[in-house]
């Protein structure tokens, strides 16, 4: 259950339909973010590399290549699913089946995803962090 202060900001903000979601739409900063599905919250993470958030949101978890290997979200989804475990999905490059990547595909493209823009990298981590020790979403491992 999402309790604490920094989760009641995240659930507060607007949140972007995957499915309608378009490269644009997502920042180039760092920051955090939250995947949400069935108006729940599943995963959540941060984005501090090149780009921010719109690499890791855009280009690594909606991404629709065979290769699970660079995103913890789609593989976690992928195990959650029960289409292929974890240990299979790390290995790079993941070889996945059409079918296999398809049914992952259709569950992201069904989630919503909120984020929270930061003002450098070491922000992004030290707010994950906070979010994190309040509570953790079900597909987040860490």
């Amino acid at each position: 259950m999402t309790t604490g202060r920094l989760w009641q900001r995240l659930n507060e903000l607007p949140r972007h339909a995957a499915a309608q979601l378009s490269e644009r739409d997502v920042p180039a900063t760092p920051g955090v973010y939250a995947w949400y599905r069935e108006a729940e919250p599943v995963s959540s993470g941060r984005a501090i590399g090149r780009k921010g958030l719109r690499t890791r949101i855009w280009h690594e978890q909606l991404k629709t290549g065979s290769d699970l290997s660079y995103s913890a979200f789609r593989r976690d989804v992928c195990a959650h699913l029960g289409v292929a475990p974890t240990i299979r999905t790390k290995i790079r490059p993941t070889v996945m089946t059409a079918v296999e990547v398809e049914v992952v595909n259709r569950w992201i493209l069904g989630c919503d995803v909120a984020w929270i823009e930061c003002m450098s990298p070491s922000e992004a981590e030290r707010l994950e962090q906070l979010l994190h020790a309040e509570w953790i979403p079900s597909l987040s491992r860490h």
